[in-house]
């Protein structure tokens, strides 16, 4: 099992990273319905974990339209049906509350996410930040930690000693956290400069076959991390709720291409799992079903649907925020 107490996790550091075996995410046999055919799974970079490739996004969960029942519900449906990586955000509503109580019986077999943001933005603050998501979450750590959207930091500040990533290494140290990383979907040139520092275990971004015209963090984020050996989540991969309505109701901008468009992420060399917020169990069902059969995209479905995504790339501009700055 992955989930370890605190003090296991500090003695575990010691051992060298060539353990990879170790770190392999075990399923959570404990659930009849986690015995169906596997999800596909990829290591996650030099992390040496080993996940399914599909992650759950509690962006719309947490929303005040979603019931902390509804919540438990969906999430312990996703995993049942294979999923493992869950990520959260202390501003996703009240997210991070509502997975306490699946957490405190299926922690175990879990890769479990959440992320820090720019304010406060400095060594201390982004432990407190920390400290407070794990007592939310009733947890004594995470196996990853963003800084979220990254490119609403101070790039001058972030890798000073006072700055995010030097409070995240301490909180590393205190076993508060197993890998570093950065999320965000805009201001791609930022992640290529975090990305080449080498203190980045992983990076969640924005990929899909209409943004990438727009923002390109296929160019500017997947080669750097390659070869640093860092860690790509896809995220975006249905273009993000429409209206940036995360309330567990409203469907995502790219719904139609809903197969197609997680096809396109995962097939991306260097991708090794896609995060989707779900609504519903009915979407969780229809990506775990797309996830199972996975095929990357013929070279003539690719060239038909990157032709639809530079038409839907000029409708939907600067969906995300800024490409520069």
């Amino acid at each position: 099992m992955i989930h370890r107490t605190r003090r296991e996790f500090l003695k575990d550091m010691a051992v060298t990273a060539g353990s990879a075996a170790a770190l392999t995410l075990a399923p959570d046999d404990s659930h009849a319905a986690s015995r169906e055919k596997a999800m596909p799974r990829r290591v996650l970079g030099r992390t040496g974990v080993r996940v399914p490739v599909l992650g759950l996004g509690m962006a719309p969960l947490g929303s005040r339209e979603t019931s902390f029942a509804e919540a438990e519900a969906l999430v312990n449906h996703a995993l049942d049906r294979g999923i493992r990586y869950l990520d959260v955000s202390p501003d996703y509503g009240n997210a991070e509350d509502k997975l306490k109580i699946v957490l405190k019986t299926r922690r175990d077999g879990t890769f479990l996410v959440t992320k820090v943001n720019p304010n406060p933005q400095d060594r201390s603050g982004v432990q407190r930040q920390l400290e407070n998501s794990l007592r939310r979450m009733g947890v004594d750590h995470v196996d990853v930690v963003h800084i979220h959207n990254l490119g609403d930091f101070d790039m001058g500040r972030l890798f000073t000693p006072e700055g995010a990533i030097a409070g995240l290494k301490e909180a590393q140290k205190r076993g508060l956290c197993r890998f570093i990383g950065i999320s965000g979907h805009m201001r791609p040139a930022r992640f290529t400069t975090a990305i080449q520092t080498g203190d980045i275990d992983l990076a969640m971004v924005a990929l899909n076959f209409a943004d990438r015209y727009t923002y390109d963090f296929e160019g500017l984020a997947l080669p750097p991390a390659k070869k640093h050996g860092t860690a790509i989540v896809a995220m975006k991969v249905l273009g993000g709720a429409r209206n940036w309505a995360y309330n567990g109701k409203t469907p995502a901008t790219l719904a139609e291409y809903h197969a197609r468009a997680i096809r396109y992420s995962l097939g991306l060399p260097g991708v090794q799992a896609a995060v989707i917020g779900f609504s519903n169990t009915a979407e969780v069902d229809a990506a775990v079903e797309v996830v199972k059969g996975f095929q990357p995209l013929s070279k003539t479905e690719r060239a038909d649907l990157l032709r639809e995504g530079q038409r839907l790339a000029k409708e939907r501009g600067l969906y995300y925020g800024p490409v520069t700055g």
